[in-house]
């Protein structure tokens, strides 16, 4: 359809072409001009289809008119007609229109229909005829941040930034590309500048600042970032993930719960937040409600393994044993190698009595978080994870190191700080277990008090 429409006007203008100047000329021009007259009036009211459509009559009478074909083209980019922006843009541009106006704007369109090369033509076109021009800089950044190459993207926010220092939208620019180049310290300083600037991006920059923060590991500054950004919008997903996961590693479960269950208030349905939920309330001792969250996650997602495992391990606390078997076997046959479902499972076979299947599921256990912890070291829980399969295995040194990595992640992480305690005590080392006693005495009564009965055991 858009081809016959070109090939009609190109017909059209064709034949105007063909008459006489005398014959076309004064009647043409003046009903042109009022047909261009009553488009700049729609056009300043914002009525871009009636003025597009003006500005095309008017140029199928004065072809040569790259006032019209650029405002034309304006009409359709407003109206997000992209195709036709462009074509009149082009004949703009080749009737001679101030060439820097069209590249501003077609290197837009160009852009969001992700055709990054012919934007960054545009874009270098613009640079070539104001090599300052902020804006234009600052699009090669753009452009080159959504082709994901970072390091030119890095370069051009860099340059627009020292030419416009107090631009906060730059420095927010900066703090995306630091993020996508795992650069947490120029990802943090970024969005702090940027929020001191006044970029119009408040709730991403505190987001940035929180998430740049906790991979610093400043948690306290990350947990004010990450409720700036919730203050100023409820909706962001991963500010919710991101949060709970910081207070669950210092062990401030009952605020890493009310930090999702305020996060399904915006996304309802969401079946990663009732899994973590699962393991969230078990962690802090509620285990009716861990089964209950537990069952929510696998109901909507009954798909994904970790629904089942969170759903084992509440089981377990609940010593509904042959729940928490079944469960756990659900898990492993969507992902079979699960070294923390395997571990769940070993605990179910131990606390019915069924010694040569627990063995047989704590060393599958150690297996598979072993190749967990290589994959992804950082992640403290994996570790806790692995310690206690160690010990449930009786591999006591190899626990101690496994809780000892979990706390150099996670200080504040206290079951493997009380963990870590009584591994000591099957090492007989009463000194090592009276020193984790010591620290977990001014922080958790009830983990010191398991570690203290452990230690007058020995």
């Amino acid at each position: 359809m858009r081809r016959h429409f070109l090939y009609v006007t190109l017909l059209a203008m064709i034949s105007i072409a063909a008459l006489p100047i005398s014959a076309q000329s004064r009647k043409d021009r003046d009903d042109a001009k009022k047909l261009q007259e009553a488009a700049d009036k729609a056009i300043a009211a914002k009525n871009y289809k009636e003025a597009a459509e003006l500005y095309g009559k008017s140029v199928a009478l004065v072809p040569k008119n790259s006032y019209a074909h650029y405002r034309k083209g304006y009409c359709h980019y407003s109206l997000k007609e992209y195709d036709e922006a462009v074509d009149s843009f082009t004949l703009a541009l080749d009737q001679g229109f101030a060439p820097l106006d069209i590249y501003r704007i077609r290197h837009y369109i160009y852009f969001d229909q992700g055709k990054y090369d012919a934007a960054l033509e545009d874009v270098q076109k613009g640079l070539a005829l104001a090599p300052k021009d902020v804006s234009l800089i600052n699009a090669v950044g753009e452009i080159n941040y959504a082709r994901k190459v970072y390091p030119e993207a890095l370069n051009a926010f860099q340059e627009a930034a020292k030419l416009s220092p107090d631009g906060g939208d730059i420095h927010y620019n900066l703090a995306r590309v630091y993020f996508a180049m795992h650069d947490a310290k120029g990802q943090a300083e970024s969005a702090e500048t940027a929020l001191s600037k006044g970029t119009r991006f408040p709730s991403e920059c505190w987001y940035l600042l929180g998430d740049g923060n906790q991979k610093l590991k400043k948690s306290a500054e990350a947990i004010d970032a990450y409720q700036k950004a919730l203050g100023l919008k409820p909706n962001m997903y991963q500010v919710y993930q991101n949060l709970s996961e910081i207070f669950k590693s210092e062990s401030r479960f009952g605020e890493a719960i009310d930090t999702l269950k305020k996060g399904l208030i915006q996304f309802p349905l969401d079946g990663k937040f009732y899994t973590e939920l699962g393991l969230l309330y078990s962690l802090d001792g509620r285990f009716q409600d861990a089964v209950a969250a537990a069952k929510a996650g696998v109901q909507i997602l009954p798909n994904q393994a970790s629904g089942y495992t969170n759903l084992c391990r509440a089981y377990n606390e609940t010593k509904d044993y042959t729940l928490a078997i079944s469960a756990c076997n659900s898990s492993l046959r969507i992902r079979p190698d699960d070294g923390e479902t395997y571990f769940y499972l070993g605990n179910a076979y131990a606390l019915m009595g069924r010694g040569a299947d627990a063995t047989k599921a704590y060393s599958n256990a150690v297996k598979g978080l072993v190749e967990a912890t290589s994959k992804d070291p950082e992640q403290s829980e994996i570790w806790y994870l692995l310690g206690n399969a160690y010990f449930a295995d009786k591999q006591y040194d190899k626990a101690i190191e496994s809780y000892l990595k979990c706390l150099d992640i996670s200080p504040k992480f206290l079951k493997a700080r009380a963990n870590l305690g009584i591994s000591y005590t099957r090492k007989r080392n009463k000194a090592a277990a009276t020193e984790q006693y010591n620290l977990l005495l001014a922080t958790d009564q009830a983990l010191a008090a398991r570690v203290k009965a452990e230690i007058d055991r020995m």
